[in-house]
């Protein structure tokens, strides 16, 4: 197993959100121990796919560039969805 495969494995904080209440609305995922590493999709689902290329991608980069890739928070994989609290502007 290659290192960056290693650090796919380990289970990350995973936060999607999406303002549903607007027709066009994209849906956003991002790993949260991993600052900037952010994908969208039009579907939760797809955004979640984006995600975990973008994940391999900033990993992998991180590695070839000797940066220190931070572990999982948790010892357990978390995903929570967050919908906006307040409404969006027209």
């Amino acid at each position: 197993m290659s290192e960056s495969d290693r650090y796919m494995a380990l289970p990350y904080t995973i936060e999607v959100e999406c303002d549903e209440r607007r027709q066009d609305a994209f849906h956003v995922a991002r790993i949260m121990e991993l600052e900037g590493c952010i994908a969208q999709g039009r579907t939760e689902a797809e955004a979640r796919t984006e995600l975990r290329g973008a994940q391999r991608l900033f990993i992998e980069t991180m590695l070839d560039n000797g940066v220190l890739v931070p572990e999982p928070t948790d010892s357990r994989a978390t995903a929570r969805r967050v919908s906006p609290s307040s409404p969006s502007p027209a």
